[in-house]
Parts: C-alpha cells; sequence; structure tokens
C-alpha cells in the first residue's frame, strides 16, 4: 500500500478511522482525510493504485469509475449485514467491514490488505457497538478526557491552565495533541464531534498535566 485516502459521508466515523489507521500504519504509508467526494476524486487520480475506505458512496458513482480505472482497491464500510452479495460482485473491492468494527478488526483488515488477501469483518462482530462519539472519546487518555470536558465547558486555556495547575502553553500544546487524534481543527469543531456526549465523557479527573498517567 502506497496511500489510503477515506472518504466518509459521516465525518465523525471518519475521524475515527483515519485516527486509527494513522497509528496502526507505518509513516511511509500517506493516510488522506478526503473532506469532500470532488476531493476525493482528486486523491485518487493523483494516487493509482491506493486503497480507499469509502463509506455511503454509490457504486456507480464517477468516484467507483475512476477507482477502476486506476486500479485501486476498496474497503467498503457497509451498513447492513444483506450487502455482501453485491459488494462481493465489485471485483475492486478488498475488504468490507461494518460501522461497529473495532480496533482488532480494522488491524485484521490491514494486514490482509498487504498480504493481498480480501477481508470480510465476520458476522458475528455485527452488533450494536459504541457510538461514533464513544469511539472518539475512547481515543483520548484520562487525562484528555478531562481536559476535554473543560474545554467543552467553554473554559480558555487560562483558566484551564490555573485549574490544572500548569501553564498556558501547556494546555495549548495538550490542546493541539486532542485535536489531532479526533481529526478535528477547530474548538468548534471539537464541540460538534463530541456534543452528545457518552456517559463516560464527564470530568474525569482533575490532576496537574504534569503528574503521572
Amino acid at each position: 500500500m502506497v496511500a489510503i485516502l477515506i472518504f466518509d459521508r459521516q465525518s465523525l466515523y471518519q475521524a475515527s478511522i483515519s485516527s486509527r489507521l494513522s497509528r496502526l500504519l507505518p509513516e511511509s504509508i500517506q493516510v488522506v482525510d478526503c473532506a469532500t467526494e470532488s476531493e476525493l476524486i482528486r486523491g485518487i487520480a493523483n494516487n493509482p493504485g491506493a486503497t480507499l475506505f469509502l463509506g455511503q458512496v454509490s457504486l456507480r458513482s464517477e468516484t467507483m469509475r475512476l477507482a477502476r480505472k486506476h486500479s485501486c482497491s476498496v474497503v467498503w464500510i457497509s451498513e447492513r449485514k444483506d450487502e455482501y452479495l453485491r459488494l462481493l460482485a465489485q471485483p475492486m473491492i478488498r475488504g468490507i467491514m461494518f460501522r461497529t468494527a473495532k480496533a482488532a478488526d480494522l488491524t485484521e483488515c490491514i494486514s490482509a490488505l498487504r498480504e493481498r488477501r480480501m477481508w470480510i469483518q465476520p458476522l458475528e462482530n455485527y452488533e450494536v457497538g459504541a457510538s461514533s462519539r464513544q469511539e472518539l472519546w475512547g481515543l483520548l487518555t484520562l487525562k484528555e478526557r478531562s481536559l476535554t470536558a473543560l474545554l467543552l465547558e467553554g473554559m480558555q486555556s487560562k483558566q484551564i491552565a490555573v485549574q490544572l495547575g500548569t501553564t498556558p502553553q501547556v494546555i495549548k500544546n495538550r490542546v493541539v495533541l486532542i485535536y489531532d487524534k479526533l481529526g478535528v481543527r477547530t474548538r468548534y469543531d471539537l464541540l460538534k464531534a463530541l456534543l452528545e456526549r457518552s456517559p463516560n465523557c464527564q470530568r474525569l479527573s482533575t490532576e496537574p498535566l504534569g503528574s503521572r498517567t
């Protein structure tokens, strides 16, 4: 695999997949988040032979036609179990995963793709899993969740620094890391991504950031 392009109309799920793939893959493999289908089409043209993780894209779209032309492999993010036969009829589709896929499923998928094998998420793993928001919270450490909860309350870096016993610059550096993990760029994006809090998103810790993890 030279490059992986990701496009899903459910942007929160896309951010989660992108973050996990970036941690699983070596730096030599480029992971590209495509914000729009037009951006995805440009990415396909510039990266022949790329692997595409796609969700909610029409099989008859210009995107899929271009993917075939440029010899791309597709991992299909499926909405339903009954899509299997229809998807398996598409020669470019090399993987099928559900939105409930866990980190272990993604690891197996990557291994299969590297070995040029088709991978299909086992049916027994099709279950109601964590929501996209819960998945995002799960990417954060305990202290990052604590800091994120304060950000969601509208507190500024100086206020958070006083409460957590550190400096505003340390807070700003930690916020950048949180943004990178969650695939967001601004506080507004963070609010949008985590507006519906999971049961575990309360302020979990108020220890100083310099203390042990």
